[in-house]
């Protein structure tokens, strides 16, 4: 992925990463760690080469024993919850590629316009200036630029930005954990890598991405092989546990513990249907932001539609969803199932693929 730098601050954190030792000797054959501390478990990710295939070494979803806050908070606990983990699941070497836990990262888009003869990084730099009124002087600020016609002077960046002191406090949980992190990535890249892994008949397909999380969830569009767009919306699992709490009179764990134990089947008992019928206005609402981007990505590339609309996260581990979302869009939709890689195919692996897609393309990074 390309990043640029922003002052000294990212150039310093980059000698930081390749200044740690980590207390447990690490095996320089062995691939990075894809490590995503997730809202509710450590998703990790590991994967080799076969040739020119690509393998997954091992792959795990480890609950947190004790709220995420409280565990990262006591250094000896999360070292010893991490050692355990990768023990048990097999995982070789001590290299991980991360992302910053949830909440501690803003990624947005931002278009801007280069007058001819100026510089892109000059001007993305004052557009960025405007837009975050409150400084950029102690935040670490990553770039992915997206893919214009040349002959435009309309530009479009992914842009990541975090508070310094973030991204440091995430590199010391790190290292306190035996860990050596050898870089810090943003989600639209990790789930850009896994689907174009996944799919590889077309490299010009354009693919529509949908990463659900609690409160947040993400629309990711690839132009052929490249990052087109990223946009975050306030929809999640828990706004649907809210809608049926609000409606059921019920408590939010127990409204969420019903969604995930009846999901979103086209047919079932009457729970089942009422659960899907009071969730209607909510996707209605998913399904007319989704209407927006395919018309803005129609807009951009002159009539162009999207050929694979692709789930994951958490409303895509729901039973059912990818069939309802994809009536509710009268379009085909699959969860981004990182088990199809081709190589892998016939390969038993327990952990379910909706949750697991970000720690995957984190681990894909090596092989990019």
């Amino acid at each position: 992925m390309g990043a640029m730098e922003y002052n000294a601050l990212w150039t310093s954190l980059k000698g930081r990463l390749a200044g740690l030792k980590a207390p447990w000797p690490a095996i320089r054959r062995n691939t990075p760690i894809g490590f995503d501390l997730a809202s509710e478990r450590l998703n990790l990710a590991q994967i080799t080469r076969a040739g020119t295939e690509l393998r997954w070494q091992a792959v795990a979803g480890l609950p947190y024993p004790t709220p995420r806050a409280e565990l990262l908070a006591d250094p000896a606990a999360f070292r010893s919850f991490v050692r355990d983990g990768f023990k048990r699941h097999g995982f070789r070497g001590r290299r991980v590629v991360s992302v910053l836990p949830p909440g501690e990262l803003q990624v947005i888009s931002v278009d801007y316009t280069t007058p001819n003869g100026q510089d892109d990084t000059a001007t993305l730099l004052r557009t960025l200036k405007e837009r975050f009124k409150s400084g950029l002087d102690d935040a670490v600020v990553d770039v992915l630029p997206i893919r214009r016609p040349p002959e435009s002077n309309l530009r479009s960046a992914v842009v990541a930005v975090a508070p310094r002191e973030r991204v440091i406090a995430h590199l010391d949980l790190l290292q306190s954990a035996g860990l050596e992190p050898v870089a810090v990535d943003i989600g639209p890249a990790a789930l850009a890598r896994v689907a174009r892994a996944l799919v590889t008949g077309d490299p010009r397909a354009n693919q529509l991405i949908i990463n659900f999380g609690a409160r947040h969830s993400y629309l990711t569009l690839l132009w052929g092989r490249r990052l087109m767009f990223d946009r975050s919306l306030d929809f999640g699992e828990a706004h649907l546990a809210d809608t049926l709490a609000r409606n059921l009179d019920l408590h939010a764990e127990r409204a969420l513990a019903l969604l995930r134990k009846h999901g979103l089947p086209s047919r079932g008992d009457e729970i089942s249907s009422t659960i899907v019928e009071l969730l209607q206005p909510d996707f209605q609402q998913l399904a007319h932001e989704v209407a927006r981007v395919l018309i803005y990505f129609a807009s951009q590339t002159h009539g162009g539609s999207v050929d694979g609309i692709y789930i994951c996260g958490s409303i895509a581990r729901l039973g059912g969803a990818a069939e309802f979302i994809g009536r509710l869009l009268a379009m085909p939709v699959q969860v981004l199932d990182l088990w199809k890689i081709p190589g892998n195919e016939g390969v038993p692996i327990v952990e379910p693929p909706a949750g697991m897609t970000v720690a995957a393309g984190l681990a894909l990074r090596a092989t990019a």
